[in-house]
């Protein structure tokens, strides 16, 4: 999943850099990178024996 958001990431840098006019759709994958993002680190963090940040 961690290759997938930077797959997204790296897609969305792509299209800023080479296609300045699909603006709104890399802001679209970036809000979704970053919502991914939450999502991986509440499940891994939920799981967890440690408590989430205190490692």
């Amino acid at each position: 999943m961690e290759f997938l958001n930077f797959v997204v990431i790296l897609v969305t840098a792509f299209l800023v850099l080479r296609k300045p006019h699909k603006e709104r759709l890399a802001f679209g994958l970036l809000v979704f990178s970053v919502l991914l993002m939450v999502f991986l680190f509440s499940v891994a963090t939920r799981t967890g024996l440690l408590p989430g940040v205190n490692y």
